[in-house]
């Protein structure tokens, strides 16, 4: 292997260094996924050893009383706390290695492993790599460090039968661990990058058709980027609310992906209709009303369902579902309630806001307050009860540019 290629995989797990900077969000998501696991894990088994011990009339007992209060309190902090900038992830995932480094030091000065299971340390330093850090140096540094510092302080300490055995352990799964590490970590960052590009460059695709139709029709300039920012301002609300709080944030990624495209069937209604200068009649509003079914079609050709079922979903329910009404007055389907699917009840509060706040031919854009009053009132019947007040919590929300006019 080449100096520089083992340079980038200790470094950046073989991508180029801004490859690997553009997904690092990416790959601390997937590491505080797995601090979960292993904090639970931590507590599980400090929690058993604890009992036990005391069962047993054993005196060592304080390294795992200390260990549960410590991984209890990241595990508290992890599942209570479902919001929080990258900084405290990666915060939570170093106070894991502390509690984990310091329970190691207990262990070290025990005399004996008879009473006290040194391996657990082992398993620790082999499966805490996976989720406390993204780049292999790293690892292999601390792995290296603190089965160094372990061996130094269990030397003076324990007999020289206890201490073969504590050098043999973690030689062994330091180097398991470190080839085990190697493999995953490397395979699931480049996974995450492969993914991540695949995904902006389908978003890219997606967002071009939705941009031609857009600069086709007249009336609606700046529409999908207004509406794409209010509905993530609106999933920010649902996050931290108790309601919709277990929804994955996976469904909330696909929804504002899936925003832009929610007009895009309006490349299939006649210029005469979507670029009219006037209100449309009766018989035109019908197919005006088609750009729904006709944009869940397009879709449906222009994604393929196999690679992200769930994404194809919701990609589709936006595009034919985001005039449907609360009371079941909308269309094309007429339904009602919570059979209307929530991505689209979702888009229907952003569409119709940035309608009402923006100019059209034949009318003014409301002002922000006249808006929201609307709004408020269509909250039962038009809108989701629920979406619309978390909608109208936001005091900031309002219009920052006007640009042309809006169709309906």
């Amino acid at each position: 292997m080449k100096k520089k290629s083992f340079g980038n995989f200790l470094l950046f797990c073989g991508l180029r260094k801004d490859e690997f900077l553009g997904v690092r969000e990416l790959i601390w998501e997937r590491n505080l996924k797995i601090l979960k696991i292993t904090s639970i894990s931590s507590v599980v088994m400090s929690v058993f050893f604890l009992i036990f011990n005391r069962l047993t009339g054993s005196e060592i007992w304080i390294p795992y009383l200390f260990l549960a209060i410590g991984s209890t309190f990241v595990t508290l902090i992890i599942f209570l706390k479902r919001t929080k900038p990258l900084w405290l992830d990666i915060l939570l995932c170093y106070l894991e290695i502390l509690f984990v480094c310091i329970y190691a030091g207990i262990l070290s000065v025990q005399e004996s492993n008879a009473a006290l299971p040194a391996t657990s340390l082992i398993v620790f330093i082999a499966l805490l790599p996976m989720s406390i850090d993204d780049r292999p140096i790293r690892m292999y540094l601390f792995m290296l460090g603190e089965s160094a510092l372990y061996l130094l302080i269990a030397s003076g300490v324990k007999s020289t039968q206890a201490f073969r055995l504590d050098v043999i352990n973690v030689i062994t799964f330091c180097v398991i661990g470190m080839l085990f590490y190697a493999v995953i970590c490397a395979r699931n960052v480049r996974e995450i990058y492969q993914n991540a590009k695949v995904e902006k460059v389908q978003s890219g695709v997606i967002r071009s058709l939705a941009t031609v139709v857009e600069e086709r029709d007249e009336n609606t300039g700046g529409h999908i980027q207004r509406t794409e920012d209010y509905v993530k301002m609106l999933i920010e609300k649902m996050k931290r609310n108790d309601k919709f709080k277990k929804i994955p944030d996976q469904f909330y990624k696909n929804v504002i992906l899936a925003a832009p495209m929610h007009d895009v069937g309006k490349i299939k209604i006649p210029d005469t209709i979507l670029n009219k200068p006037a209100r449309l009649t009766e018989k035109e509003t019908e197919v005006m009303k088609l750009h729904t079914v006709y944009g869940a079609e397009i879709l449906g050709k222009l994604l393929t369902r196999e690679e992200d079922p769930e994404y194809f979903d919701i990609a589709q329910n936006v595009a034919k579902y985001h005039h449907e009404h609360y009371d079941g007055t909308g269309y094309p389907d007429g339904l009602k309630g919570d059979d209307i699917p929530l991505e689209a009840r979702i888009m229907a509060l952003a569409d119709v806001y940035d309608a009402l706040t923006s100019d059209r031919i034949y009318k003014k854009a409301y002002p922000n307050s006249m808006a929201r009053e609307i709004l408020k009132e269509s909250a039962g019947t038009q809108f989701d009860p629920d979406l619309c007040e978390l909608f109208l919590e936001n005091t900031d929300i309002g219009p920052k540019k006007r640009i042309f006019r809006i169709n309906p």
